[in-house]
């Protein structure tokens, strides 16, 4: 087996292209889930393809707790007890996009950017 210096195995490995997008979902696994599964169709047909998938599913701040707990002794806290023990934050999955091929149609992609561009400013 030969021996390859950094440089060598840069330029031997394939290379993602230049621009890399970040799209982040919020809501239930299964909301965020089936949202991605829609954009990625979307974003494949621009050539970007998911690179880089990751769930965090979300919890109530220690904060809200200990507040929650304090007003347990004026009763008005135990309501909001059970409702942040039933309840669960949304939690987000982000996805990292990588251009990995030219669409066909140059128009239709540089129109496609202009969406996605859009659509991550929100």
């Amino acid at each position: 087996m030969e021996k390859k210096t950094t440089a060598e195995a840069d330029e031997a490995a394939p290379q993602i292209g230049g621009q890399i997008l970040v799209k982040t979902y919020t809501g239930s696994q299964a909301a965020t889930t089936a949202s991605f599964q829609a954009d990625s169709t979307r974003m494949a047909s621009l050539g970007y393809f998911p690179a880089f998938q990751s769930w965090a599913p979300a919890q109530w701040r220690i904060g809200a707790f200990i507040a929650t707990l304090l007003l347990c002794f004026l009763i008005v806290g135990i309501p909001a007890l059970i409702y942040m023990l039933i309840v669960t934050p949304d939690g987000t999955l982000t996805v990292t996009y990588a251009f990995r091929g030219s669409p066909a149609d140059d128009k239709a992609w540089s129109e496609g950017i202009g969406a996605v561009a859009a659509d991550s400013r929100e």
